[in-house]
């Protein structure tokens, strides 16, 4: 889901009862007309805490990568796969921030299989790019799960949105 100023986005969040949809409840979202900033509206606090753990999820993953040499590479998007996979039918934020999250993280791994023949090509000059991606990916993590507990759309920089 795509959110455009002008553009309105509403659904009916199913309870935790049955999955019936809960008419009292609609989720929808506003727009901060001071910033142009969307933030989701009719969310409890959990969803809120939940699509902030799809980005802190791969984030804590993304930095036992980097602990381990890059060994555990896969890692962060099954992390950010399961996450989304286990909760994107109960909220539109939801899915869209597990989205988010996991094109992200494939994202992530693209960018470095690119760096391996730009590596080659300059005698490992081109190497130092690599200092980016975990700094890219520790602070994009971070920014994703505060805005996401806020109740804020978040778009990662340098995405590529494959899902």
């Amino acid at each position: 889901m795509n959110v455009y100023v002008g553009s309105s986005v509403s659904g009916q969040m199913p309870d935790n009862e049955g999955g019936a949809a809960a008419e009292s409840t609609v989720e929808g979202y506003e727009i901060d007309q001071n910033s142009g900033v969307a933030y989701a509206t009719g969310l409890t606090d959990a969803h809120c805490a939940y699509a902030s753990w799809c980005h802190w999820g791969p984030l804590i993953a993304s930095v036992s990568v980097f602990f381990t040499n890059g060994i555990t590479f896969i890692i962060p998007p099954l992390v950010a796969l399961a996450m989304w996979q286990i909760k994107n039918n109960d909220s539109i934020f939801i899915d869209d921030q597990g989205k988010e999250a996991l094109n992200f993280q494939i994202s992530i791994i693209l960018l470095g299989l690119i760096l391996i023949p730009i590596s080659i090509l300059t005698c490992g000059v081109g190497a130092v790019l690599y200092i980016g991606l975990p700094i890219l990916s520790i602070v994009g993590g971070i920014m994703g799960g505060i805005a996401a507990a806020k109740a804020q759309y978040f778009r990662y920089p340098m995405c590529i949105r494959l899902i």
